[in-house]
């Protein structure tokens, strides 16, 4: 690429290609947790800043500087920001609790705990026996993966 090109243009580049990221988050939707949607204001304001300048190095560098940060810095508090508090359901405090096992559960298999007074459908990856005390993992629907 000739270097006066770069010089002149690389500025209008970046925008288009921040632009073409922007319109692709929407297209795609909030599936990539926003990261296009900065990635691509990173390459807009990295063009957009160093216009006057026309100097394709310091577009790279803002660009690049801008994304670095993004990534290491804010990327974390920004995914907390879009998803919210994830707050337990009364469901979800079961998991981590100990349950009785009232009717053997095959590998793979289903059988029946007993927790807090109630009896719920249960499988796991390995046989327990009945009587035996397990830990609930995990739900699926109203069945309780236990270990």
């Amino acid at each position: 690429m000739d270097l006066l090109f770069m010089n002149e243009w690389f500025w209008l580049i970046f925008i288009i290609i921040g632009l073409i990221l922007i319109i692709m988050e929407l297209v795609v939707g909030v599936e990539t947790g926003l990261d296009l949607v900065f990635i691509g204001s990173a390459f807009l304001v990295g063009g957009l800043v160093t216009w006057p300048i026309h100097n394709w190095i310091v577009t790279t560098v803002v660009t690049s500087i801008i994304c670095i940060a993004y990534v290491f810095l804010g990327r974390t508090k920004v995914k907390r920001w879009i998803t919210g508090k994830k707050e337990n359901t009364n469901i979800d405090v079961l998991i981590g609790m100990k349950c009785v096992v009232t009717e053997t559960i095959p590998a793979n298999g289903y059988g029946a705990v007993k927790v807090r007074g109630d009896v719920w459908r249960a499988t796991s990856y390995k046989e327990i026996k009945e009587g035996s005390e397990a830990t609930i993992e995990s739900l699926s629907g109203v069945t309780l993966n236990v270990k």
